[in-house]
């Protein structure tokens, strides 16, 4: 793969006379969190924002604004959170680019839009070295938009695929919420008595937090993978056990004693209805293992009150694989795609970066070689 051809031609935005580009610092937090409310109508805390940009163990976080000479009001800014990636046996710099937002109000809101993430590009490259952003589930519109003005690339899918915990939606839906609910009592119990155990040498456990064997676990598998983003225990704690959005609840699989591998899900309510997502499986691409998680997982989460459990996966991998082998294992009707998007981030001077930056972008841009979750963007947090 020649990944030259991927890297768009952008320039650092110029100034105007009433608009100055900068690079955003930790004081400026307040401000652009203010803004991210404002632009998409919500009501994040600013120690929520804290916990997400300068909390993260990967670093501070990498971020452009656009402000207003005069009043220094922020009208448009782009911010990325630090990623410690493992590429072909060795660590490099990523950044997950998650929020970029105008000031509704401003005139001019999508050139500024434009000219910070194309001054995110260049920045960000020229401080790190070679560096390249990720993110998931955009929609047509954005992706559309993303290939012309900033060159981004699909370079993976993650299909949802889900079992059925309890028959109470689709009871509902037929039969009303009195009676649907009442049958689903009754029927549930016997549903589920369908899902075989299979004999193993694996005990599992839930626990509520990550410690010092999860980053032995993290090393032991990272390189059957080419690509993989970090999963020590501070990465991990902070991603889940830290997150002032959501609860996590945490599986783990041990053989003899040692743990083996892990599963990592949110339970929350979509229309009235309990979920279970899974965010993360780490389980060295051992289908016993696999299996074993996800069915303690779904029996945790069916007894909580979950109607369904749906994990987002790369269909014809190993996961997708088991998953498909239990009986009531689908393909989610309800679900969309999460796509992967990649664009190589250009500097000042994109193309010429050195052979060991260009091995390191055709890696993270070739789709299979990745191990991916959707833990690992900011999608669901």
């Amino acid at each position: 793969m020649d990944v030259r051809e991927y890297i768009p031609n952008f320039r650092w935005p110029k100034d105007t006379e009433q608009v100055e580009f900068v690079r955003a610092t930790r004081e400026d937090g307040p401000a652009i969190n203010d803004l991210y409310n404002r632009a998409f109508h919500q009501n994040r805390s600013f120690e929520a924002y804290l916990w997400k940009y300068w909390e993260n163990p990967a670093g501070p976080p990498f971020g452009i604004l656009a402000r207003e000479k005069g009043s220094g009001k922020y009208l448009s800014t782009s911010t990325g959170v630090r990623k410690r990636v493992w590429v072909e046996g060795r660590e490099v710099p990523g950044i997950l680019m998650c929020e970029t937002s105008s000031d509704p109000d401003a005139r001019g809101g999508g050139r500024l839009f434009k000219s910070v993430m194309q001054g995110f590009g260049v920045a960000v490259n020229d401080e790190e070295g070679i560096v390249w952003s990720n993110g998931g589930q955009s929609s047509d519109e954005a992706i559309k938009i993303g290939k012309r003005w900033f060159g981004f690339q699909i370079v993976l899918e993650l299909v949802c695929w889900e079992f059925v915990l309890s028959l109470k939606p689709a009871l509902t839906h037929r039969l009303g919420s009195f009676f649907g609910s009442l049958f689903s009592r009754c029927l549930d119990p016997i549903y589920r008595l369908r899902w075989k155990r299979q004999p193993s040498p694996l005990e599992f456990e839930e626990v509520s937090e990550f410690n010092h064997e999860f980053d032995s676990l993290w090393e032991q598998y990272r390189n059957l993978y080419p690509v993989v983003f970090w999963r020590d225990s501070k990465t991990l704690n902070w991603r889940y056990v830290q997150n002032p959005f959501w609860p996590h609840r945490i599986l783990t699989a041990r053989r003899d004693g040692r743990l083996v591998g892990y599963l990592v899900w949110r339970e929350w309510e979509l229309e009235g209805v309990k979920m279970a997502t899974v965010l993360d499986c780490w389980h060295g691409q051992q289908e016993d293992i696999i299996r074993g998680l996800f069915d303690g997982a779904r029996r945790l989460a069916s007894a909580s009150g979950c109607a369904f459990l749906r994990f987002s996966l790369q269909e014809g991998k190993i996961e997708h694989k088991v998953f498909a082998t239990f009986r009531h294992g689908r393909r989610s009707p309800y679900e969309r795609v999460d796509r992967i998007v990649c664009t190589p981030m250009p500097g000042s001077h994109p193309y010429e970066q050195s052979e060991e930056a260009y091995e390191i972008l055709a890696a993270v841009m070739q789709g299979s070689n990745w191990f991916y979750c959707q833990g690992d963007c900011d999608l669901r947090d």
